[in-house]
C-alpha cells in the first residue's frame, strides 16, 4: 500500500518513514510541493496529513484540495496532529479527512489504523470487480437478449417465405445487422441456387460448393464457413478479437442455418405438393378430354341416328298416304304432324351443339389451370 506523508517536521518525517518502511511504500512531504502534484506522481492509497504545516497553507486547505480535485475521493486521509480538541477532529472530519491520530504518535495504533484502511480498500476493490462482474454480466445479457431477439424476428418473419430471393434478402439483412456479408448456396429437390445471383465471384462459388460435403462450422481468417445437407453459408469479415464474442456469433450463426435449413424443407414440402397437385391436375385432364371426346362422338352418333330415324319415318309415312286412301286435308294434317316432328327433333339435336360447346369450355379452363 503507498503512502503519502505531509509534516513540515523533518524528524518526524524521518521517524515515520522508518516505523512503516518496511511494511509499507511511504513517500514524505513538508507541505511546500503542490499536493496535488504530489498526488498524480505517488498515487497514493493514503495521506498522513499534519494539520499546521508552518506555510501558509494548512493541513485542512491541502485535504480540501484533494477532496475538490474529484479523482482521489477513494484515498484515505488521516490526519496527525498535536491538534487534538473535539472541535479541532470535527474540523478535520469536515475537511475532507477519515480519520485524526493525536502526537505523539503510538505507532501501534497508527498500524492498526492503517490496517482497517486496507480491508476498506480490499472490500472497495472487491465491490469494484464484482459492479464491473455485474455490469458486464448485465451488458451481455442484455446483447445475447437482443440477438436472440433478432434470431426470433428472422424466424416469424420468414415462417410464410417460400421463394429463395426472398429468404436470401432476409439472410443478407440479419447479417448486416451483425456488422458482416454473406454469400449463401440453397440445395433445393435437387438443385443448387447461389446468392447473390449477380455479383458472387468464382472463389466464393468454389467455397459455397465445396461446403456441400465439408463439417458443419469451418473457420478461415475472418470467415467463417456454415454447412448442413440444405445450405451453406459463407460468412464474410468478421473482423471481432473478443474470443466470448466470437463464440456467440457462431452460435447465433449456427441457429441461423438451423432456421434456414427449416424454411428449405418448408419449401421443398411445398415444391412437392405443388408437383403432386400439377400431376393430378394433368391426370384429371387427361381423363376428361378423352371423357369429352367420347361424350361428343356419342352424341354425334346419336344425332345421326335420331336424324336417320326421322327421316325414314318421314319417307314411309309419305308412301303409306297413297295406300291409306286420305283425302287431302287429312293428307295435309298428318303431313304437317311429320313436319312438326322433325321440327323438335331438329331442335333436340341443336341441345348436342350446346352440350358440345359447353365441354369445350370445360377443356380451356382446365388447360388453363396451373
Amino acid at each position: 500500500m503507498k503512502i503519502l506523508s505531509v509534516d513540515d517536521n523533518p524528524q518526524n518525517r524521518a521517524v515515520l518513514e522508518k516505523a512503516l518502511g518496511k511494511q509499507y511504500e511511504v513517500t514524505s512531504s513538508d507541505g511546500s510541493e503542490p499536493i496535488l502534484t504530489l498526488m498524480e506522481m505517488h498515487q497514493p492509497q493514503v495521506v498522513l496529513m499534519d494539520i499546521m504545516l508552518g506555510t501558509n497553507y494548512t493541513g485542512y486547505d491541502l485535504v480540501k484540495e484533494i477532496r475538490g480535485h474529484g479523482a482521489y475521493n477513494d484515498c484515505e486521509i488521516i490526519f496527525i496532529s498535536a491538534l487534538t480538541s473535539s472541535e479541532d477532529k470535527l474540523n478535520a472530519y469536515g475537511a475532507g479527512g477519515d480519520d485524526y491520530i493525536a502526537k505523539p504518535v503510538d505507532f501501534q495504533e497508527l498500524r492498526e489504523k492503517l490496517r482497517r484502511v486496507e480491508l476498506r480498500i480490499s472490500e472497495r476493490d472487491n465491490l469494484k470487480e464484482l459492479y464491473e462482474l455485474a455490469s458486464n454480466t448485465a451488458f451481455t445479457s442484455m446483447q445475447q437478449a437482443s440477438e436472440l431477439g433478432e434470431l426470433v424476428t428472422f424466424f416469424t418473419d420468414n415462417l410464410e417465405v417460400t421463394d429463395l430471393d426472398i429468404l436470401f434478402n432476409n439472410i443478407k439483412h440479419y447479417y448486416a445487422n451483425a456488422g458482416v456479408k454473406c454469400c449463401v448456396e440453397f440445395r433445393v429437390a435437387g438443385e443448387y441456387h447461389q446468392f447473390p445471383k449477380a455479383t458472387i465471384s468464382d472463389l466464393e462459388r468454389e467455397i459455397l460448393e465445396l461446403g456441400r460435403n465439408a463439417k458443419r462450422i469451418v473457420p478461415f481468417g475472418s470467415n467463417l464457413l456454415f454447412n448442413s445437407p440444405s445450405c451453406s453459408m459463407l460468412v464474410k469479415g468478421i473482423h471481432v478479437n473478443d474470443e466470448e464474442m466470437i463464440g456467440r456469433l457462431r452460435d447465433n450463426f449456427a441457429i441461423l442455418l438451423t432456421i434456414v435449413d427449416s424454411r428449405i424443407d418448408f419449401i421443398e414440402e411445398q415444391i412437392e405438393k405443388h408437383t403432386i397437385r400439377q400431376i393430378a391436375i394433368n391426370n384429371l385432364k387427361s381423363q376428361l378430354t378423352d371423357d369429352f371426346a367420347t361424350i361428343k362422338s356419342l352424341c354425334q352418333s346419336q344425332d345421326a341416328q335420331i336424324s336417320k330415324l326421322v327421316n325414314d319415318l318421314s319417307q314411309a309415312v309419305q308412301l303409306k298416304i297413297i295406300t291409306l286412301g286420305l283425302d287431302e286435308e287429312q293428307e295435309s294434317e298428318l303431313m304437317g304432324l311429320v313436319d312438326e316432328t322433325k321440327e323438335v327433333v331438329e331442335e333436340t339435336l341443336g341441345l348436342s351443339f350446346v352440350l358440345e360447346d359447353k365441354l369445350k369450355n370445360i377443356t380451356e379452363r382446365l388447360k388453363a389451370v396451373e
